[in-house]
């Protein structure tokens, strides 16, 4: 698999076009005027570490609630590695390349 662009990612705005840079100031995407777009591409990073953070934290643990309740946190744990391998290549929908 190869290296991602490192991050964090900064958006800078061009008339009709939003550019995503990389820290080392690499384009890594251009989307057209949509703010809520560029401003989710450029957390991409951020969120992935987010992901793998909560994932070490729940690794073989349950989540206990205020009232001493155990629950288990599987499917969690389930959604975060899907999305963490798909972030990283690793999972794609059919047809992707």
């Amino acid at each position: 698999m190869k290296m991602r662009t490192p991050g964090p990612w900064r958006i800078k705005v061009k008339s009709e076009a939003i550019g995503i840079l990389g820290n080392d100031l690499s384009l890594v995407a251009v989307v057209r005027r949509r703010n809520a777009d560029a401003y989710l591409i450029a957390a991409a990073p951020l969120l992935l570490d987010a992901c793998k953070l909560v994932m070490d934290a729940l690794e073989n643990n349950f989540i206990v609630t205020a009232e001493g309740f155990k629950i288990n946190d599987a499917y969690i744990r389930e959604s975060l590695l899907d999305a963490i391998m798909r972030a990283e290549g690793y999972r794609k929908e059919q047809g992707q390349p």
